[in-house]
């Protein structure tokens, strides 16, 4: 849903012509659903690694420091888009909020279903 969500917002930047716009939604975009993975990731990894009778304690350490490493990567990461694309700030936390609440309402959704 996220990601239909962030590519229908990134064509109809594309029909108003604007290149930093739609790479702001682009990249937004893929931050937001690269910030999603790593956190669901990490937090799987961890809580099934505590089910497992064989506990492994470098799995849940090397969970918890990508978990921790993902702000200053993903930063890293847009310092170069902003360096080398143009990018609008503005489109940039639209992209993100766009695929963050589109992740909160498809798991509250899940949630009322139940």
């Amino acid at each position: 849903m996220s990601v239909a969500l962030a590519a229908g917002a990134a064509l109809l930047s594309l029909l108003q012509g604007d290149r930093a716009v739609t790479n702001g939604l682009i990249v937004g975009a893929l931050v937001g659903i690269i910030f999603y993975c790593v956190a669901w990731w990490s937090i799987n990894v961890v809580i099934k690694n505590r089910k497992t009778e064989k506990y492994n304690p470098i799995l849940a350490l090397l969970a918890i420091k990508i978990f921790i490493l993902k702000f200053p990567l993903l930063g890293i990461g847009l310092w170069y888009a902003f360096k080398y694309i143009p990018i609008s700030p503005a489109a940039l936390i639209a992209g993100i909020a766009i695929t963050q609440a589109s992740i909160l309402i498809a798991g509250v959704s899940n949630l009322i279903r139940k």
